[in-house]
């Protein structure tokens, strides 16, 4: 933490004159955790409230005890331990911050601090998690977040709070998933506490227009876990940014949200912040007509790189995704980018889709070919490989990733497709990496002894690497290839004490479709 830059917005209280201390916990580095908007939110919202305060916590190597931005207490100096989980692979850093803070580990046996979590990945499947953590905050927190810290601030148990309120869960305990009826009236972090200098989202206003997303892509959480799309209003996109950049000094925008090309509105508020001569970016790009028309609202934001995520080249595969595009405006959307100005592109796939054979990969050379032909020089794509992981509350979570040696083959053609286009920059995701977060990602409570053996690695020198989930499977005769568990149709799975998201039978239709390639 000592490399940390000087913050605007930062919110230092009175430990003594407060009745809650909440330790805002993010188990990945700073860079990672202050380029997310949740932590930005509640960091804003908990301090906003006399009687609470919030100090953030990142994660800096396995076996370093974290201690908070602000005062640089330990964990243990707080009476809840929040964490925000994105991603399946924050699991294990997160239970080393607690151990390393000497705070115990199982939620039955520990005193204090409470531990709660939430984010993306808790919110899909918090089954491996069950054993360690004391509440769950599943789905979008703004609903329930001032009842939960009131609560906890008069010191009620939190497991007797799950289900009380939508959003709250604990083990073995039925409850609803808490979501925003209306993003136009739901709070936007506009004080957002950011470096005073840097690159990269931690140092830009991170701004969401909508949330959720209404495509249905088999594969992805956004599409079934926070439907439906909702949106915020141009005039309120304003208004949030007309504060914001005040109150945080800041000219940089990055629009967070990943159906903002759906936005009714998009044309306006690109045109506004271009207006203001203000910079900003998206994170990704929609390959549609409303892409094309927009390229070069995007340049004149200062945007040099697009990024696009076909996620196969494969127009059969992605109809079994069920994410179709129009080739026709795929190129569209390039030609127009490179002539408005912009000099980079990135592209996403997916290897493992299922039904997918090594011919469907021979459909890479053509695409790339004509993202030259747009302009951009082979030079300046970039692409990156990952295998499809099978994610909970998703059509797809009766699916398994593909194996080993056919993603090592399938990446390795991709590969000499690109090198054969003059493509250099390519990236792939380590087959191993990838099963641990599909064995994760669908896991029930059985996966937590796991987490707890890969734990004891570390504590005996370990590294929290591949090494350590080597030995961990071995010493338990499994291997990468077989921890991800499998299930029937007519199985009951691991989270479906949660209620309000997708029916399990829209799962199936859904799944039984990708197979017919139906859309």
């Amino acid at each position: 933490m000592n490399g940390i830059q000087p913050e605007r917005n930062v919110v230092k209280k009175d430990h003594r004159k407060v009745r809650l201390r909440f330790a805002l916990a993010y188990p990945s580095p700073y860079s990672v955790g202050m380029s997310n908007l949740a932590v930005r939110l509640l960091y804003e919202l908990i301090n906003s409230r006399e009687d609470c305060l919030c100090e953030r916590f990142f994660f800096s190597g396995f076996r370093t005890p974290p201690v908070s931005l602000e005062s640089k207490l330990p964990l243990s100096a707080f009476d809840v331990v929040g964490f925000s989980l994105q991603h399946e692979i924050d699991y294990l850093r997160m239970l080393d911050m607690l151990d390393s803070s000497s705070i115990e580990l199982f939620a039955s046996r520990r005193k204090r601090p409470m531990v709660i979590a939430g984010g993306p990945a808790a919110s899909s499947n918090p089954a491996p998690l069950e054993d360690f953590i004391d509440l769950f905050v599943i789905g979008e927190s703004e609903p329930v977040l001032d009842y939960l810290l009131e609560s906890l601030s008069e010191g009620q148990n939190p497991r007797q709070l799950a289900g009380s309120r939508p959003g709250l869960y604990a083990s073995g305990l039925e409850a609803e998933r808490g979501r925003v009826d209306s993003l136009e009236d739901a709070p936007h972090a506009v004080r957002q506490v950011h470096p005073v200098s840097g690159q990269g989202f931690s140092s830009t206003f991170l701004l969401e227009v909508s949330r959720g997303c209404n495509r249905g892509c088999r594969f992805c959480l956004e599409c079934f876990l926070y439907r439906p799309r909702r949106e915020r209003s141009f005039r309120k996109v304003r208004e949030i940014l007309e504060q914001g950049l005040h109150l945080s000094g800041l000219d940089r925008v990055t629009c967070i949200s990943s159906a903002f090309f759906d936005h009714r509105e998009i044309g306006d508020i690109l045109a506004w912040m271009r207006d203001r001569r203000l910079r900003y970016s998206l994170p990704s790009m929609r390959i549609s007509k409303t892409g094309r028309d927009v390229a070069e609202l995007l340049a004149a934001g200062g945007q040099r790189t697009i990024t696009i995520a076909p996620e196969s080249p494969s127009s059969r595969l992605r109809e079994v995704i069920n994410k179709p595009l129009d080739e026709s405006e795929l190129m569209g959307l390039l030609e127009a980018s490179r002539r408005a100005g912009i000099r980079s592109l990135k592209v996403y796939f997916m290897v493992g889709i299922p039904g997918e054979d090594m011919s469907d990969l021979e459909h890479l050379r053509p695409m790339l070919a004509g993202a030259i032909s747009a302009g951009f020089d082979p030079r300046s794509i970039h692409v990156s490989v990952n295998p499809m992981i099978p994610k909970g509350n998703t059509p797809f979570q009766w699916a398994r990733i593909v194996s080993e040696s056919e993603y090592k083959s399938r990446v390795s053609r991709m590969r000499q497709i690109c090198s054969d286009l003059g493509i250099r920059r390519f990236e792939s995701m380590d087959y191993r990496w990838g099963a641990v977060q599909a064995s994760l990602s669908i896991s029930g409570r059985e996966a937590s002894s796991l987490l707890f053996l890969a734990l004891k690695d570390i504590s005996e020198g370990g590294q929290g690497d591949l090494g350590t989930w080597r030995r961990v499977l071995k010493g338990i005769g499994r291997d990468f290839e077989t921890i991800q568990p499998t299930y029937s149709e007519d199985d009951a799975l691991p989270w479906e004490l949660i209620k309000g998201g997708p029916t399990k039978s829209l799962l199936l239709r859904e799944y039984r479709r990708a197979f017919g390639g139906q859309v």
